[in-house]
């Protein structure tokens, strides 16, 4: 086993609450030795990795429950979300998702702590930028995804953010990406300005579903953040992504489609009893929209050495373009916000709008652009769309997400149910 390696995995044995360490291993690695700075690399990638295990396995839990993906399988705990219910505890798929999330925001922030005591001594500060962008992105995805959450350090059981209170989180990100921003080579630069527009946004939107606006969906917040990264983006069509492969982590999300057929993308002729969100047509050609379609033979075409390894996106020019022109909708600027949408279109050599409606036009390309990207149930709630999977036995109340699942509630004196 490499040195890297080995401490990859001592970075993963130390995140795992009330595991045992008294092995007696010659190969073994003691905690203090993640603070060598020969260590930074790897530190910041084990961090890395490991908070893109925990998004796989959280994103596909919240994906069946939006009109994206439906359940093709076999296990009630699924059914349960593809048919909107989001607040059962007891959910086999959300309990079993918490270990590896809460794992990945453990990580990231102490790689962020072992990298910012090397202080002069770390070798490049960019792998302190990671681990600042990777503590960022992980709090994102649990804000968008979670009605509450924990900060435990293993064995010692931490308190509930609260619900109220789980705006916080995106605010803790921006904080991180100040930091990174600060030490940031042109790589990374352009990443921290499009996840922190991303993040900036997501708040307003969070504040939009809590409690759920459907009279006045609309946010301009992230506007000149997003227009900061596209001048710093290299190609109109920038994207910015994790990469999942068998040398690595494997996607989750991508494994319970392409490899075990639980789920799939919208409503595939292959399992035709099973219902399922059609794809939207494009306001303008009248067709299935494209954008949604080529996306859809991205996730199945194996990138990374198997189906199991389809990429998720982060950031892109295109949802750059989204935030601005949402901004414009929110002012009154309806013509703006069209202007801007079609220079997403033009990427895709799409037909311009011109005298659509705005809100209708905006959501839409929302729609298109993001497609299982993790953004479309918060969207769903705000704008007052519903999945044809959901039923009134098992839908939650709009505005509902995850909550501390029933292993975290067991586990920790501090959280009751």
């Amino acid at each position: 086993m490499t040195n890297k390696m080995k401490l990859i995995s001592l970075l993963i044995s130390f995140s795992m609450i009330g595991c045992s360490l008294e092995v007696d291993n010659p190969n073994s690695l003691l905690e203090s030795d993640l603070s060598d700075p020969s260590a930074a690399a790897a530190v910041a990638n084990g961090a890395w990795n490991t908070v893109l295990n925990g998004i796989g396995n959280i994103m596909i839990a919240n994906a069946v429950a939006t009109d994206e993906v439906v359940w093709t399988g076999s296990r009630d705990a699924w059914r349960q979300l593809d048919k909107g219910g989001m607040t059962n505890v007891y959910n086999e798929f959300v309990d079993g998702a918490w270990p590896s999330i809460s794992e990945g925001r453990w990580m990231a922030d102490k790689a962020v702590s072992i990298l910012e005591e090397l202080g002069a001594d770390l070798p490049d500060p960019q792998d302190l930028v990671m681990a600042y962008v990777t503590a960022a992105m992980v709090r994102v995805y649990v804000a968008d995804m979670f009605d509450d959450f924990v900060y435990s350090d293993k064995t010692e059981a931490g308190n509930a953010i609260g619900a109220a209170n789980m705006s916080q989180m995106y605010d803790e990100a921006l904080t991180l990406l100040g930091k990174a921003d600060a030490k940031a080579d042109a790589a990374w630069k352009v990443r921290v300005h499009g996840l922190k527009a991303r993040t900036e946004h997501a708040k307003a939107v969070w504040g939009k579903n809590n409690p759920v606006n459907t009279s006045a969906p609309y946010v301009s917040a992230g506007a000149s953040t997003a227009a900061n990264a596209l001048a710093l983006m290299e190609t109109a069509d920038w994207k910015w992504k994790m990469n999942f492969s068998s040398g690595t982590v494997s996607n989750n999300m991508s494994w319970q489609i392409n490899g075990r057929l639980e789920m799939d993308l919208l409503d595939s002729p292959t399992h035709p009893d099973k219902g399922g969100d059609p794809n939207k047509t494009d306001p303008v050609t009248g067709a299935l929209d494209t954008r949604v379609l080529a996306e859809e033979v991205i996730f199945r075409s194996g990138i990374g050495g198997g189906t199991d390894y389809a990429p998720i996106t982060i950031v892109s020019a295109r949802e750059m373009h989204l935030i601005i022109a949402e901004s414009k909708l929110a002012g009154g600027d309806n013509a703006g916000c069209l202007t801007e949408l079609n220079k997403i279109r033009a990427i895709d050599g799409l037909g311009a709008y011109t005298s659509e409606d705005a809100g209708a036009a905006y959501q839409h390309e929302r729609y298109a652009n993001l497609f299982i990207q993790g953004r479309r149930l918060p969207d769903m709630y705000r704008f007052g769309v519903t999945s044809v999977m959901w039923d009134a036995v098992e839908k939650s109340p709009a505005g509902s997400f995850f909550p501390i699942p029933i292993r975290e509630i067991r586990a920790n004196p501090n959280i009751s149910q």
